[in-house]
Parts: structure tokens; sequence; C-alpha cells
């Protein structure tokens, strides 16, 4: 996984360990498990929401597979994201 947002991914995971939540944490194993089943390269970027990433996936050509967002959904909600799991933390969004 590239990081493309190291102050930001500091951030956040600071965050989740202060609150002890474990959703951001879940959120990279996926992606890190895309990564790795498909032979893919996911590289983390930054997203204008608090605490949030966009990503870009890319397949072992350079070939653009997949995009979307490891947003935090938190009170009140910056995520500007649709949700029908209401549950503070983070979710991928694609």
């Amino acid at each position: 996984m590239i990081i493309k947002c190291e102050e930001r991914y500091n951030e956040a995971m600071a965050y989740a360990e202060k609150t002890n939540d474990k959703t951001l944490q879940n959120c990279l194993d996926r992606l890190k498990q895309w990564e790795e089943n498909q032979d893919w390269e996911v590289t983390l970027c930054y997203d204008f929401s608090p605490l949030s990433f966009y990503f870009v996936i890319n397949d072992n050509t350079g070939r653009r597979v997949m995009n979307g967002g490891v947003l935090y959904h938190g009170t009140p909600d910056e995520s500007f994201a649709v949700t029908f799991d209401h549950t503070k933390g983070w979710q991928i969004h694609t």
C-alpha cells in the first residue's frame, strides 16, 4: 500500500487508537487483502473529509480497476456520503 498522505494517515491512526476504534484498521486490512488476492496496488490519498481517505487501486499493468474512499462517519458526519449503517467509524465506499 502506498500512502501519499502521511500526515492524515498518522492523524487518523492516532485518533482511532485514542478512541479504541478498530474500524479504520479493519478497512485498511480489507484493502490490503484486495492487493494481495488480486495482485493490485492500493494508493491511499488525502480526502477533504476529516479523518478520511481517497483510494485508487491499479492492477499490475498500471490500469485503474477501482477507486473510492475510506470515510470517517463521526458526529457530526462530515463525509457527505450515503450510508445505511449509521455506526460511528470508518467505512469503505466505492
